[in-house]
C-alpha cells in the first residue's frame, strides 16, 4: 500500500538525573560533594534514505522517543549522553509542524537529516550546590523532559516526467510501454489506484516516468483520487498531458479534456502551470482517431502547443517521443546547472549542484546573522553547531551551493559560508 502522508509524535530523551554523593575515600572520611551531571537525553532526527518508497512503514508506530541520558555519578562523573534515534524517510519528505503548519524541512537528498525534537538537559549534582554556607549539599537537579513535537509527514516523488490524463487517457499503458513498470492496465477508467514510477533507458539518458491516478473536473477541490497526488508532479521537468482521441468510442472532446487537466493543475498549484509540457494525443490504432488527431492538432499549433500523435498499445510515435523528451529534459536539467556556472568564475572548485534548503529555522537564523557584522559566518556555524541543524548538511558534497529563499551559501571545510552576491 503507497503511503505519503503520516502523522506522528517524536520526543526527544529525558535528561539524566544529578547524583547526590560524597566524596569517601581511606584517610579523607569526610569528603565534599562530588555528585555529577546527568547526561543529555537523546535527539530525534529524520534521515532521507534511498531505500524507504513510502511512509507505511511509519503509519504503524505513533510516537517514537529517543532514549534518557544516563543518571550523573559520584566522583563528578557526567552520566552517558542518550543515543540519537534517527528515523528513515523516503527522499523528497516535507516535514511539517502539524500544530503551525511551519515547513521545518524538505528533505531532498539521501543523507539529508533534520533534527525534529531536542534532549532534555542533565540536571546538576550536588557538587554544583556547594557554597560557603552549605558544603555538605544534600540536593540535585532532575533531568528536564525531552522535547515532543507532533509532526505531518508528506512525500513528494522524484520524478523527470509525470504523466497526466483524464480516466481511461491511456497512462498506464504508454507507462508500460516507455519502461519496465507494471502500473495497472485494464480496459475501465480508474485503474490505476496509487502513483507508479518507471525508469526509461540507460546510462545519461536514463529518466524517470510517474504516473499518478486520473484527474477528473473538480481534482484541485479534492474530487477524485488524482487531487491526492498531485503534489508528486511538482517536482518533475516536464509534464505530458495524456488524451483520448477514440471519441467515437469513449464520447470525450480531446480540446475539451486538454482546458479541464490545465485547469485542474492551475487551480492546485500555478507552478504546475508554468512547467515545460507536451500534449499526447493516445489511442491512434483505434477508427476515427487519426481525423480528430488532425483536427485538435491544428487547434494547439494555432496556441502554440506542441503535440505528438501516439498509440500506446501498438507502439507507433512512441520511439519519436521519447527522442523530444530526452532533448527537453537536456536543456531543463541544464538550467540547473547554468545558475551556479556565474559563480564558478569565483571559485573554480564549487560544484555543479545546488541544493534548495526549505527551512524555516535557517531563515531566521540567517537573519540574526546580519546583526553581527564581521563576524557573520562565526555566529551562523556557531548557531548550527549548537541547535544540531549541521548534521542536516553533513551529507553534502563540499562546495556545494546552498540556496536558502535568496541568500547562497557554500558548503565547504564543513563549514556554511557566505557566497558574494552577483
Amino acid at each position: 500500500m503507497f503511503v505519503d502522508r503520516v502523522v506522528i509524535r517524536v520526543q526527544g530523551g529525558r535528561g539524566g538525573d544529578g547524583a547526590i554523593s560524597f566524596r569517601r575515600e581511606k584517610y579523607i572520611p569526610r569528603g565534599g560533594p562530588d555528585g555529577g551531571k546527568g547526561g543529555e537525553g537523546g535527539r530525534v532526527f529524520l534521515r532521507a534514505s534511498s531505500h524507504r518508497e513510502t511512509l507505511r512503514g511509519l503509519a504503524f508506530s505513533p510516537l517514537y522517543q529517543a532514549p534518557s541520558g544516563e543518571g550523573g555519578k559520584g566522583r563528578r562523573q557526567e552520566g552517558r549522553k542518550g543515543e540519537d534515534l534517527v528515523i528513515e524517510v523516503p527522499r523528497g519528505t516535507q516535514v511539517f509542524d502539524n500544530q503551525t503548519g511551519e515547513l521545518i524541512a524538505d528533505l531532498l537528498y539521501p543523507g539529508m537529516e533534520v533534527m525534529v525534537a531536542r534532549g532534555g538537559r542533565g540536571g546538576k549534582g550536588n557538587v554544583s550546590f556547594a557554597s560557603p554556607d552549605n558544603r555538605t549539599p544534600r540536593m540535585a537537579q532532575k533531568g528536564e523532559e525531552g522535547e515532543e513535537r507532533e509532526l505531518r509527514l508528506e512525500l513528494k516523488l522524484f520524478a523527470d516526467v509525470g504523466l497526466v490524463g483524464l480516466p481511461n487517457a491511456g497512462k498506464s499503458t504508454l507507462l508500460s510501454r516507455m519502461s519496465k513498470a507494471k502500473s495497472p492496465v485494464a480496459p475501465y477508467p480508474f485503474s490505476t489506484r496509487e502513483p507508479f514510477l518507471g525508469t526509461v533507458g540507460e546510462g545519461e539518458e536514463k529518466f524517470v516516468l510517474l504516473d499518478i491516478p486520473a484527474i477528473v473536473e473538480g481534482a484541485s477541490e479534492g474530487k477524485g483520487l488524482g487531487s491526492e497526488f498531485l503534489r508528486h508532479l511538482e517536482r518533475a521537468y516536464l509534464l505530458l498531458y495524456v488524451i483520448d482521441l477514440s471519441s467515437s468510442f469513449s464520447g470525450t472532446n480531446p480540446r475539451e479534456d486538454l482546458r479541464i487537466l490545465r485547469e485542474e493543475l492551475r487551480k492546485y498549484n500555478s507552478l504546475l502551470e508554468g512547467k515545460p509540457f507536451l500534449v499526447v494525443a493516445n489511442k491512434l490504432d483505434l477508427p476515427g482517431a487519426r481525423e480528430n488527431w488532425d483536427s485538435f492538432k491544428k487547434t494547439i499549433e494555432r496556441e502554440r502547443i506542441e503535440g505528438w500523435g501516439i498509440s500506446a498499445l501498438s507502439g507507433e510515435g512512441v520511439v519519436e517521443l521519447l527522442e523530444r523528451i530526452r532533448e527537453i529534459l537536456k536543456e531543463e536539467r541544464g538550467k540547473g546547472e547554468a545558475i551556479v556556472a556565474k559563480a564558478e568564475i569565483k571559485e573554480k572548485d564549487i560544484s555543479p549542484t545546488i541544493y534548495r534548503f526549505s527551512s524555516t529555522y535557517l531563515e531566521k537564523l540567517l537573519q540574526e546573522a546580519d546583526l553581527y557584522p564581521g563576524e557573520e559566518e562565526e555566529f551562523l556555524n556557531r548557531e548550527l553547531e549548537k541547535s544540531g541543524f549541521k548534521r542536516y548538511l553533513l551529507s553534502l558534497k563540499s562546495s556545494s551551493v546552498i540556496e536558502v529563499g535568496e541568500r547562497k551559501l557554500v558548503w565547504k571545510e564543513k563549514r556554511l559560508k557566505f557566497l558574494a552576491d552577483e
